[in-house]
């Protein structure tokens, strides 16, 4: 009987998504929909920042500690 695989395109897009957050990880670009999916999963109580706010709140974070760049 033979193994039924994704449609490729399918696999292409799957893999396009892996890679473009792959490189946001590594530029330090926020990932919103990964903050949702953790403060529904750590913190279902609380409600989250919106998307503008967490924008905001991360760059804060990244640029007030100028002594931790290599820059």
């Amino acid at each position: 009987m033979p193994t039924r695989t994704a449609p490729a395109p399918v696999l292409w897009s799957a893999a396009v998504r892996r890679l473009i957050a792959t490189v946001h990880r590594i530029i330090g670009a926020p990932d919103y929909e990964t903050y949702l999916a953790f403060m529904q999963r750590k913190h279902p109580g609380c409600t989250p920042l919106d998307a503008r706010a967490f924008e905001k709140q991360r760059l804060a974070d990244r640029y007030k500690q100028p002594g931790s760049r290599c820059c």
